[in-house]
């Protein structure tokens, strides 16, 4: 369950299962005939991630793939959520992969497929995410905003892990200082036919809003409604619990809320490779009737060379009853930053 928000102070998580290695002995084989011999890293977003010992770690869009082979024991995910365990073995024609499972061979287009996990890489292998950092100035106003943030999934055969830390701070010399944090820890499980189930814990902050400090913790599921090698799209409902605590005399307030998310993402990686994502949340107060918030975000990546891309990014957040009387319900901005994928 993907709840876009991320610290409220700096944060680190290190995932610390040793790695094994796998032998050296895989088989990718290019559209063109080109042939490399190696270890398959994974397979996702439709990008395969191979190793040579010429070429250490690559990424080869999935599109120019004819065939795999592969000695290690392989997590397949096809498009409508179908997963397999086993080998990969040479298919009967191209563009085909065959997994030997332990109930005999599956044959299947690689248009299907768009995800492949090896169940052996532990550790730093199935960790993936992105930092960005950005920093934006107006001589006319005289304002300055710096903006930081993180984006971590590690992910197993059946769970997934998240961590995403935002941090934006604005100035300028007509007005106070103000912050925008958040810190998001997210547990997904994954279930068959492409159902999902998980638990959140959220940690927010921002001035804009009178907000000293919101914690949410939320237990939810959903589907995913389309997954490709261009696409996701994903829907999660739930409940969650959430204290806040405002700036002033006010007391903190316990409350139960609702929450409906989307999240839409599309990829492209022909030349420049671009990612567009949206995620939209609503929040309705189950103990405050009438009260709504509301979370929306679109980013837009651009890879400049190999894992360095631009990001420009707008969010909004809303509130249509704040706890501060005199506190804005809206706060808004427009992000652009540097990032590096790892």
């Amino acid at each position: 369950m993907r709840r876009t928000t991320g610290p409220l102070i700096a944060a680190l998580i290190v995932f610390s299962v040793p790695a094994v290695a796998a032998d050296k002995t895989d088989v990718v084989i290019i559209v063109n005939g080109d042939r490399l011999t190696g270890e398959m890293k994974s397979l996702e977003r439709g990008k395969l991630r191979f190793k040579t010992a010429a070429t250490d770690t690559i990424s080869i869009e999935w599109d120019d793939v004819a065939s795999l082979r592969s000695s290690q024991n392989i997590q397949v995910e096809t498009e409508n959520g179908v997963r397999y365990l086993g080998h990969l073995s040479v298919a009967s024609g191209e563009k085909r992969i065959v997994v030997e499972t332990d109930s005999g061979p599956v044959d299947l287009e690689t248009d299907e497929v768009v995800l492949m996990t090896p169940i052996e890489a532990n550790g730093i292998d199935r960790l993936d995410g992105d930092v960005t950092a950005g920093y934006n100035y107006a001589k006319a106003s005289e304002v300055q905003q710096i903006q930081f943030g993180l984006d971590m999934d590690f992910r197993t055969e059946t769970r997934i892990f998240g961590l995403e830390i935002d941090v934006i701070t604005s100035d300028s010399e007509d007005n106070e200082s103000s912050q925008r944090q958040s810190l998001a820890i997210n547990y997904t499980r994954l279930r068959p036919n492409r159902w999902i189930s998980g638990a959140m814990i959220v940690l927010e902050s921002n001035d804009e809003l009178g907000l000293d400090l919101r914690t949410s913790i939320g237990v939810g599921g959903g589907r995913i409604l389309r997954q490709s090698n261009s696409t996701t799209l994903q829907i999660v409902g739930g409940l969650q619990v959430s204290r806040e605590n405002v700036s002033g005399d006010l007391s903190d307030e316990d409350t139960l809320e609702a929450f409906a998310i989307l999240d839409w993402d599309w990829f492209r990686f022909d030349s420049p490779e671009l990612d567009l994502s949206t995620n939209l949340q609503i929040i309705p107060n189950l103990t405050d009737t009438g009260r709504v918030r509301a979370e929306f975000e679109i980013k837009l990546k651009w890879e400049m060379v190999e894992d360095l891309f631009w990001q420009l990014s707008f969010y909004d957040s809303y509130d249509s009853d704040p706890i501060v009387v005199d506190a804005e319900k809206n706060d808004y901005g427009i992000i652009t930053s540097l990032g590096w994928d790892f």
